[in-house]
């Protein structure tokens, strides 16, 4: 399926395009009608929602780009969010970009707590409990600062769930990785996942929470997704992109991150033979391995898509594929 085909451009920032799924659309607009008389209040909900998820979608996209990785799209949608971020597939890079994006949580947690010690005099704001009411609050700005920093606590509890593609189920696979091997470490974190959308849609049913429900249906689809492609052996390791980071545009691990490129220290004009004759020999040779490493990527997508269909090719491999195909028709 692609989810991008149904999405709407809303801006692009650090190099990244941010899309809306035309069914998260209809999804906020069900909401206000429902809401009423109560519409700001729940506008206001709703967008923090969308802010939270956003910056959590970013962390995945920065945590890729540091490990040698890069990301160009992030999608919103009614289950959540959508990184399309590529990294190294090797235990470290692939924890470091899953785990980047629930660490923006504490972080938001530490920062908005901190606004209403600041401001009430109470310590009790810094707590583990989402379900804790609000406390010596006063004013309306303090209620939703202290609304911003449950929501908060509640999705780094709820993306913590080890269930795929979630990314406590992804986090779970990370840590076995080294120790039983991808493929081993997907089909135990896969089986645990399923388990996983099991309980989670019972508590969904129970609560008569259909957006749980949903969010449980996609989980063990994707667990069960994941489960065939580790046991006929269709996950492997590999090197591919590991130099995407390595640009010497981007010298600084925060220019990495946010895709600003070193400024130029010549007055030479760019696409002259002078410039182009300064251009290190390294760089042609990188140009070069990346280019058969694309052919080797492209060639393992393409037997996969002929041997399984394209619905076989995860979010990642469609990226990946999209990527190398507007590479390609750019050659002359």
């Amino acid at each position: 399926m692609n989810l991008l085909g149904g999405s709407l451009p809303v801006g692009r920032l650090f190099g990244i395009h941010i899309r809306i799924h035309m069914l998260f659309v209809v999804w906020m607009a069900f909401n206000l009608v429902q809401a009423g008389d109560a519409w700001p209040q729940t506008l206001t909900f709703l967008g923090m929602i969308f802010l939270i998820v956003l910056i959590h979608e970013f962390g995945h996209c920065f945590g890729a780009r540091l490990v040698g990785g890069d990301a160009e799209n992030i999608m919103l949608w009614p289950l959540g969010g959508l990184a399309y971020a590529e990294a190294p597939m090797r235990p470290w890079p692939q924890f470091v970009t899953i785990a980047a994006g629930p660490v923006v949580h504490p972080i938001l947690c530490v920062v908005s707590a901190s606004v209403l010690v600041a401001a009430t005099g109470h310590w009790g704001f810094f707590t583990l409990d989402p379900f804790r009411g609000p406390i010596g609050i006063t004013e309306t700005w303090q209620f939703y600062v202290w609304l911003f920093y449950k929501l908060n606590l509640i999705l780094l509890y709820f993306n913590l769930l080890p269930i795929f593609p979630m990314d406590g189920g992804q986090l779970f696979r990370a840590i076995l990785w080294p120790w039983l091997g991808l493929q081993r470490a997907t089909i135990l974190a896969t089986q645990v996942g399923l388990v996983g959308a099991i309980v989670l849609a019972y508590v969904g049913i129970q609560w008569g929470n259909i957006l749980l429900v949903m969010i449980a249906a996609f989980g063990a689809f994707s667990s069960f997704q994941h489960l065939r492609f580790a046991q006929a052996g269709m996950l492997r390791e590999d090197s591919v992109y590991d130099r995407l980071g390595q640009n010497p545009a981007y010298d600084t691990w925060w220019r990495k991150m946010f895709r600003i490129r070193r400024p130029r220290r010549t007055t030479v004009a760019p696409g002259s033979a002078t410039q182009r004759a300064t251009v290190p020999a390294q760089a042609a040779v990188a140009v070069e391995e990346r280019f058969h490493e694309d052919e080797a990527e492209l060639d393992r997508i393409l037997k996969k898509v002929s041997s399984h269909g394209i619905s076989s090719l995860t979010y990642i491999e469609q990226q990946r594929l999209e990527r190398i195909t507007r590479a390609r028709r750019r050659e002359p």
